[in-house]
């Protein structure tokens, strides 16, 4: 089912309204208004300006507030149309023509019809959704039909909503000089080629008309071409981007001498532009350019401008303002001394730990979410791992795309008393296995009773009475060992104990006992 678009009334110059005629093209869909949005410093002025006075009744329309990286400094019913924007431009797979639209942030008034504002108006009527009123050359005007409800997404209109970045994006063809088309508009159902944007009605919500087709991109290269192979291109940004400091603009083609427009939030199309830093050198081959932020600049894109070639740049995003969040910081580590083998809970002090990806404790990396614990931006905790070395180790956090903190320290020390740590079950023809931690070098030997836990005292320790010397070795440098075998069938359900004893020659260290149970 279709529901209809747009009333569109052109309005040519003071005359009133008037109907202006499209031109259509054999074997194509497309239409044209018979004008083109230009860019310049007089005349016409500069009419690739996109803004918005988000001054709808309707909540759905402006109630989204997740930030999108892609449009910085736009939410709700904003990013909505400055994404509708976006659809044309040169750098999307869907249009690659020579034509850009220049986001320019929100305002507070409709402002007239070339002011290229897109704002509500209270009722259309006549099923109408949205009308663009333009003398495509002088700028243009859109209203949005407030009687409707209107989902700003990002994601897909809730039952009875309209999508306003895909009416948004129709209504942006006919600013652009677009007339409508009859491709494909009467079959919602098609997915093999899709409903063209610039159809007359939407299907269903309108979401489809956010992505435009090729009959639009034909359209929009018969008013302004094929992008030209020098057309400049920006690829990335480095530098500074808060006002006043240099940002570095990479890309290609990029003229001896340029200028660099932001968006800069003015309602102003002609003469000294806000936002504008003119005859700005490039450098490297006409792959670099760097720039001032002037005092104008706000968050939304920047664009490469070369008037005396005629060529725009893609709109590219930036941040400006934006201060990057400092790396962690790592205050405090406890405990300071920590045992080599099984050394318990490492807890780190400091600031910007709310997004760690990653903690490196003594050459070991731990990642989340099991490696660590963020308790809260100020503190994480974690099992310390096996030392690699005694000694002096360090610890740091890293938070992707942040940095990584200083170096945090503490000290690994040999187990005294020993530890040990065995499987808690097992079963014929399954590995049992030991790990243990004691004084570097020393020799050890680990005892097994059999269904004994009797023990004896020995000093201040005490030692399993009724066992086996089963296994020895020696400790390695750091005071590490393992030991393992398979438990063979048929021996039936019994429980044996386990105890690790080290000796030097002078002093015996008596580690804790382990339970094993091994079953049928």
């Amino acid at each position: 089912m279709r529901t209809h678009l747009a009333k569109h009334l052109w309005l040519l110059g003071t005359l009133g309204v008037a109907s202006w005629a499209t031109l259509a093209n054999p074997g194509l869909g497309f239409s044209l208004l018979g004008g083109s949005l230009g860019v310049a410093t007089s005349g016409s002025g500069y009419q690739r300006d996109v803004r918005a006075w988000i001054n709808s009744l309707d909540a759905s329309a402006n109630n989204n507030t997740t930030p999108d990286p892609l449009f910085p400094g736009a939410l709700g019913g904003a990013m909505a149309i400055s994404k509708a924007a976006k659809g044309w431009a040169s750098d999307t797979a869907a249009a690659a023509k020579n034509f850009d639209f220049d986001w320019q942030g929100e305002t507070n008034v409709a402002g007239s019809v070339n002011d290229n504002v897109v704002s509500w108006v209270s009722s259309c009527g006549g099923g109408t959704l949205a009308f663009t009123q333009s003398p495509i050359s002088d700028g243009w005007t859109i209203k949005v039909c407030d009687e409707w409800t209107w989902s700003d997404g990002p994601g897909n209109p809730g039952a009875g909503q309209i999508d306003l970045q895909g009416v948004v994006t129709h209504e942006l063809g006919h600013a652009l000089g677009l007339g409508h088309t009859n491709v494909n508009c009467n079959n919602c159902n098609d997915t093999a080629t899709g409903a063209a944007t610039m159809c007359p009605a939407i299907c269903g919500s309108g979401v489809v008309q956010r992505l435009i087709a090729a009959d639009d991109a034909a359209g929009l290269e018969a008013v302004y071409g094929a992008a030209p192979a020098s057309k400049p291109r920006i690829t990335g940004l480095g530098g500074g981007v808060l006002i006043g400091q240099t940002l570095v603009i990479n890309g290609i083609n990029f003229a001896p001498v340029v200028n660099v427009k932001f968006t800069a939030g003015t309602t102003q199309n002609t003469g000294t532009i806000p936002g504008v830093v003119f005859n700005v050198p490039s450098q490297n081959g006409g792959t670099q350019i760097s720039v001032t932020i002037p005092a104008a600049a706000q968050k939304g894109n920047v664009l490469v401008w070369e008037p005396s070639l005629g060529l725009l740049s893609n709109a590219f995003p930036i941040d400006v303002g934006f201060v990057p969040p400092s790396p962690p910081q790592i205050t405090n580590v406890s405990p300071q001394r920590v045992s080599a083998f099984g050394g318990g809970i490492i807890t780190l002090t400091g600031s910007g730990f709310s997004n760690a990806s990653q903690v490196s404790s003594g050459g070991t990396v731990l990642t989340p979410p099991f490696g660590f614990t963020v308790v809260n931006d100020n503190t994480i905790t974690y099992s310390a791992p096996n030392a690699a070395a005694l000694g002096l180790a360090s610890v740091n956090v890293t938070v992707s795309g942040v940095g990584t903190s200083n170096n945090g320290t503490f000290t690994y020390v040999e187990t005294v008393p020993p530890l040990l740590v065995a499987s808690g079950i097992s079963s014929g023809g399954l590995p049992v296995s030991y790990s243990f931690g004691g004084p570097a070098s020393d020799p050890w030997f680990l005892l097994i009773a059999i269904n004994d836990a009797t023990t004896f005292p020995f000093g201040s320790d005490n030692i399993l009475l009724n066992s086996q010397v089963y296994f020895s070795g020696v400790l390695d440098g750091v005071g590490l060992g393992s030991q393992g075998f398979v438990m063979p069938a048929g021996l039936g359900t019994f429980t044996f104990y386990s105890q690790l004893i080290t000796f030097d020659g002078a002093n015996v260290g008596v580690s804790n006992v382990t339970t094993t149970l091994n079953l049928l």
